[in-house]
């Protein structure tokens, strides 16, 4: 008997994949999800592409009841407070709106370290969403595949040199389908006491991180938190 492998919409993997229909075309027009054109000009994609680039999985909404067992089964670190640190990014986010502020910061992150990529992101339960991004034309990804799940459980800078041979990174989505990330360092954002996100770098290339690019990513994750701060506060 043969397998039944349903052709799906843009929509349909958007909801599949947990981000928006936007996002879920752009991969489709940049090959990172398989698809084709139908003579109408609609992409389509089967589901077996879809579930490929989850990696098999769903990506699951972390509750505040969640307890240490669930928390690990979700892929990546998160701590016993992970619901309430994820209300707050909500929250944050709906008073936040674009800032320009945010770009010249990702702008100068890959200048200043030579990076091809620089973004802000703020992880939600299910969402990493791109507040900035300098070089990468993504919106958001799933929460799963967020290197920046690390960088929020970590205190300074964390880097990964070469993602093709780190058991955490090697198989995610982003490294082994376009953009290709290979290298990748990044510092967490803080606003009242929660990590929200973070300013990272992001290379095609393996990479050491120097002592003097360490300093300077530290220094531009806290204007970005200052800038946060401030966007909040001039919104109330």
């Amino acid at each position: 008997m043969s397998i039944v492998d349903p052709v799906m919409t843009s929509r349909e993997a958007a909801r599949m994949l947990g981000v928006s229909i936007t996002t879920a075309q752009i991969w489709m027009e940049s090959g990172m999800l398989a698809s084709w054109k139908t003579p109408g000009g609609h992409r389509r994609t089967r589901r077996s592409s879809v579930m490929s680039l989850i990696g098999h999985q769903e990506v699951p909404a972390v509750g505040e009841e969640d307890g240490p067992e669930e928390l690990e089964a979700l892929g990546y670190p998160a701590g016993a407070e992970e619901g309430d640190r994820a209300a707050f990014v909500e929250r944050i986010i709906e008073r936040s709106a674009p800032d320009t502020r945010f770009d010249r910061l990702t702008w100068l992150a890959s200048e200043l370290l030579d990076a091809p990529i620089s973004l802000i992101t703020f992880l939600t339960s299910e969402l990493q969403i791109f507040k900035s991004a300098h070089g990468l034309s993504l919106n958001e990804t799933p929460r799963a595949w967020a290197f920046c799940n690390y960088t929020i459980a970590h205190e300074g800078v964390f880097a990964v040199s070469d993602t093709q041979t780190d058991m955490r990174f090697m198989n995610n989505p982003l490294v082994t389908s376009a953009p290709f990330f290979r290298f990748y360092a990044g510092v967490r954002l803080m606003y009242e006491g929660k990590a929200f996100g973070s300013l990272c770098v992001i290379d095609t290339e393996p990479r050491i991180l120097r002592s003097h690019e360490q300093q300077a990513l530290e220094e531009l994750a806290m204007l970005a938190s200052d800038i946060l701060r401030l966007h909040i506060l001039e919104s109330r």
